[in-house]
């Protein structure tokens, strides 16, 4: 089917083509500049205009939305918070209106408000589930929030479904060298609970999702089941969260502090490009 793909000039974007092609599907990709790769359909187009969405969407199937300010900094933060939450409005009624059955939109687990909040403050339990608490104090973890209220509102009415996957840190590099390099810091990782996503598998959780038997709109994590150091997480927690009581996997592996398993359950979704396959002691 047609798949429209918003921000698919980028790095996941380019993945999540890559991999709607190789599935016999037609992807067409929106962003503001042209696909690295020299791939058509690509659209030039600014989400916060609606008119070319209409145009885009007519005939598709299902949406990809990744487009966004991917983190809080890079823009002014008015900027950060209003052009996301503007754009998801915008993918969303279009959709809507133009009876596209499915959108998938790139969330994040900055949604909880730990990955860009204080240093130091301790989440509520981990690992962290999809039942945990937001309460994020930046705009782009708030724009996530809004985003996802966004899709919950257009699914509604029973014309469509949606599914928000929140994403931790997105890892592009396949030597995983980057990864090595965080691991002699863990205090900087732990406002992400240590979790991180390949960028493959991130791709391949979006296809998942826009063929999953979901009715309304569903949120799930997407992470690598294992964190992004070599110590023991329930160690780490103790070192760096020491208020926090409730450990519910107290187990002695290095498992993420994102939960993912109902992803598991219900999309079918397992990583399998972690940095263990890779990184030998």
């Amino acid at each position: 089917m047609k798949v429209v793909v918003t921000g698919g000039s980028g790095q996941l974007g380019q993945q999540v083509i890559a991999g709607l092609l190789a599935a016999g599907h037609s992807p067409f990709n929106l962003d503001r500049k042209a696909h690295p790769g020299g791939f058509r359909p690509t659209w030039i187009a600014d989400l916060r205009d609606a008119g070319s969405l209409y145009q885009a969407f007519e005939g598709a199937g299902a949406v990809i939305h990744l487009a966004a300010h991917i983190a809080p900094g890079l823009a002014p933060d008015t900027d950060t918070f209003n052009d996301n939450v503007t754009a998801t409005y915008n993918v969303f009624k279009a959709a809507s209106d133009l009876g596209v059955k499915r959108v998938v939109f790139a969330s994040s687990i900055g949604a909880y408000g730990y990955l860009y909040g204080p240093m130091g403050q301790a989440p509520d339990y981990l690992p962290v589930d999809e039942a945990h608490r937001c309460v994020p104090v930046d705009p782009y973890g708030l724009s996530k929030v809004v985003g996802e209220r966004i899709a919950g509102s257009f699914c509604a009415n029973g014309s469509m479904s949606a599914v928000s996957l929140r994403f931790p840190g997105i890892n592009y590099d396949p030597s995983f060298e980057r990864i090595l390099g965080f691991m002699s810091n863990p205090a900087h990782r732990s406002r992400g609970m240590w979790s991180y996503i390949d960028v493959r598998d991130a791709a391949r959780g979006c296809l998942l999702a826009i063929d999953a038997k979901i009715d309304g709109h569903a949120v799930f994590n997407m992470a690598a089941p294992s964190s992004n150091m070599r110590e023991p997480t329930a160690e780490l927690a103790k070192r760096f969260f020491p208020s926090l009581t409730d450990l519910r996997d107290a187990s002695p592996g290095n498992w993420s502090g994102i939960d993912s398993s109902a992803a598991e359950n219900v999309l079918g979704f397992r990583a399998e490009h972690v940095w263990e396959n890779v990184l030998k002691d």
